[in-house]
């Protein structure tokens, strides 16, 4: 599997739909066969209110990111980075 960062801006618009996305996480991830592994997110509270995150996957392939949004309900990535080796 590759590394991946995924930047989303906005894309909570309280804790509590944080927290919501949250806790289903595991549940839907579950359900990908190993396609995808959750590494890390850093969460950000944005001057407007929302949320914003960038979080690190371990992934297939982006198609299999983007369908795990999908599957949260969370709206499309603003950037989605294939990460390479550390120098």
């Amino acid at each position: 599997m590759d590394l991946y960062l995924v930047s989303r801006t906005g894309a909570w618009h309280s804790e509590e739909e944080l927290a919501a996305s949250a806790d289903c996480m595991p549940a839907v991830l579950d359900t990908f066969g190993g396609d995808i592994r959750w590494v890390r997110s850093y969460v950000f509270a944005e001057p407007d209110g929302t949320f914003s995150a960038e979080c690190l996957y371990e992934a297939t392939s982006r198609k299999r990111l983007a369908e795990l949004a999908d599957a949260l309900q969370l709206p499309p990535a603003d950037r989605v980075r294939k990460l390479h080796a550390a120098v």
